[in-house]
């Protein structure tokens, strides 16, 4: 019989090591909002390829994904919509000011370090407040690390797999002198796209005719490159240079009744530099700043009907924030961010831009087993339009109140809890060029949340070294929901506000830990959300107090690794239940669910100075023919080999 006995926590065991230098990595045990954490190796685990299929397996999130390596993906948190995600790289939030959502499938997860999604607010004051802006944050930090005990560290990765999928990749750090330390990556994909699915006949589902998907072919290439500075002064500086391209089929919809093909292409070209710089001030005051200059291109092709829809959009981007600990326990920070953004189409001169400042005072009092963070964010904006010389002036204050406490010292549970009060602008293609007609009228949506939340984390004695589980209960509410439409085609979307959305959920996580003996350790990590999401606008009756589509009620994912000296073995689940693609709820209009299932077998061992790691996997094992967005199969059963090399 084996004895396990509770232990209070110590969280330094958990503590995540520093991998950038103006802060440590995040605590999700103390945190008084939800915060959820991936780490290196673990990817591997889920059988992801870019930083979206990681995703998938956090809780309260919604992943949409038009199929396939290609399709876009844009991640919601709790069913706020992909526009209140706050993407953040290396720190600085990346933005898109034609649609407000950014694509997760073009970041690969090669010279990822650490994901980390934040629902409401990261208790970490020492930020930007264009972080603090949105619902929550989906923080992608890269490995941008000097080589240890070494000058340089070359790694080198090839994948290769189904439907004509192939992707190298290369990451070079070396040390330049005491100071300085560079890095550069390189990644490039292809594929053909053409994977197999089975086209359902008739509303009934009951005969299948099996296709293949046509013009899905992709090709990326992504370029980064890295200079780092550990000064004597005890300033840090992170310079980053990324680019990114891209060219991609179109497929469209697959409808039993129409088998037109697509011919539409995209063209993405997106490049941004960015720089940060930290340093103490004085024996207490904390200093950082941030710059960005970033330009984006898209451009959508139609060979048959002629059309060339082309869009640029820049921005340049500065902050600086100052953080100051009054005593041991209580500190604040002020931070202030300006932006300015402008576009352009050959869909029509109307040319807007937008110029934002941004203003966040924080505060924080910490002791070992309490913390509270409060936070107060204005959110100054002002669009302008070349045609007509029409402006537009918004202003929003956005509160934020969290705690986090052990009420007993001897028992790691801990309770948390956070208000948080949000908007989010409307896009200029919401305003300008998807729409009927131009909407200045438009409102930014607003939102409200409420959480209440349990965190357990402790030994449970030598077979089950660490065991983790957290609950939480929500409550979202969103004011003047913007709601797009097509009118005479997909191109031409008629916008407008529509009145409430509830959401009321549940979030489940547990992961542990079991140590059978010394050569076998398996790893279980499991989430589940309840989500209940309900339209209370009235503007039309028949979608009154009805389902969202696309949010299901039921949703999970699991992972299971057993690590031994010899392979390591994984297992992966994501599970959707039923949910509705249009408003109304029709009983035509719902989704089966479905549940996604892969396998993985990874290998690493030595060789002189270099380690090798073999990996393979198979990903959809049970052939499952489902839809993430109605009429956009997703691939079959498909397979992926890989080495790494480290040297």
């Amino acid at each position: 019989m084996v004895h396990c006995s509770f232990a209070q926590l110590d969280t330094t065991k958990y503590d995540l090591p520093e991998v950038i230098k103006t802060a440590s990595a995040p605590s999700s045990y103390q945190a008084s909002s939800p915060t959820q954490i991936l780490k290196t190796g673990i990817p591997e685990k889920l059988n992801a390829l870019s930083v979206s299929d990681a995703v998938k397996h956090f809780s309260g999130v919604q992943v949409k994904d038009y199929g396939g390596v290609g399709g876009l993906k844009t991640v919601s948190i709790r069913s706020l919509g992909a526009n209140h995600t706050n993407v953040i790289y290396d720190g600085i939030s990346i933005s898109d000011y034609q649609s407000g959502q950014t694509d997760l499938g073009r970041f690969s997860l090669d010279n990822v370090e650490m994901i980390t999604l934040n629902i409401g607010e990261s208790d970490n004051i020492f930020q930007t407040a264009q972080a603090q802006s949105l619902a929550g944050s989906l923080n992608i930090i890269t490995q941008t690390f000097a080589p240890v005990n070494k000058k340089r560290n070359l790694r080198a990765s090839l994948k290769g797999g189904s439907f004509g999928f192939i992707n190298p990749s290369l990451l070079y750090s070396e040390t330049l002198n005491e100071t300085f330390s560079a890095s550069a990556s390189a990644d490039w994909l292809k594929t053909k796209g053409n994977y197999p699915f089975a086209q359902l006949i008739g509303y009934s589902g009951d005969e299948k005719q099996y296709k293949k998907r046509e013009n899905s072919d992709v090709e990326t290439l992504k370029l980064e490159a890295n200079l780092k500075g550990n000064f004597k002064n005890k300033g840090n500086l992170l310079f980053k240079n990324y680019f990114f391209t891209s060219e991609r089929g179109l497929p469209g919809p697959a409808h039993y009744h129409t088998d037109i093909p697509s011919y539409d292409r995209l063209k993405d070209r997106n490049f941004f530099s960015q720089i940060h710089y930290d340093q103490r001030m004085g024996e207490k005051v904390k200093f950082q700043t941030n710059a960005k200059f970033s330009l984006a291109h898209t451009g959508y092709f139609n060979s048959v009907r002629k059309q060339t829809h082309l869009y640029d959009q820049r921005e340049f981007y500065l902050n600086a924030t100052f953080l100051y600990p009054l005593t041991g326990k209580i500190s604040f920070s002020w931070a202030n961010d300006g932006s300015y953004s402008d576009f352009e189409s050959n869909q029509g001169n109307v040319s807007p831009s937008r110029t934002s400042w941004l203003s966040a005072l924080s505060g924080k009092y910490e002791i070992q087993r309490w913390n509270v963070t409060a936070k107060l964010l204005n959110n100054h904006i002002r669009d302008q339009v070349k045609t007509g010389h029409l402006t537009t002036t918004y202003n929003h204050l956005s509160p934020y109140l969290g705690f986090s406490g052990q009420p007993v010292a001897t028992f790691p549970l801990r309770l948390r809890g956070f208000y948080k009060n949000t908007f989010r602008m409307p896009t200029f293609g919401d305003l300008y060029y998807f729409t009927a007609d131009i909407r200045p009228d438009l409102k930014p949506e607003k939102a409200r949340q409420v959480d209440i939340g349990l965190t357990f984390v402790s030994s449970l004695g030598n077979c089950i070294p660490y065991f983790s589980l957290s609950s939480d209960v929500y409550w979202n509410q969103v004011d003047n929901k913007i709601v797009a439409v097509p009118t005479n085609n997909m191109f031409l979307w008629s916008v407008k506000n529509y009145g409430r959305v509830d959401i009321q959920g549940v979030d489940l996580n547990v992961a542990t830990q079991i140590q059978c003996n010394s050569h076998f350790l398996w790893e279980l990590n499991a989430a589940y959300t309840y989500q209940n999401t309900l339209n209370k606008s009235t503007e039309i009756p028949q979608n009154y107090n009805k389902r969202l589509p696309y949010t299901a009620r039921h949703s999970a994912s699991g992972n299971l690794t057993l690590k031994t000296p010899w392979i390591d073995a994984g297992y992966n689940i994501i599970y959707c239940g039923k949910r509705y693609y249009r408003a109304d709820n029709d009983p035509t209009s719902q989704m089966s669910p479905f549940a996604e299932q892969g396998v993985n077998l990874m290998r690493t061992f030595a060789w002189q100075k270099t380690k090798i790691t073999l990996t393979a996997e198979c990903l959809n094992i049970g052939n499952v023919q489902y839809d993430v967005v109605n009429a956009y199969p997703m691939p079959a059963r498909s397979f992926r080999f890989g080495i790494k090399i480290n040297y």
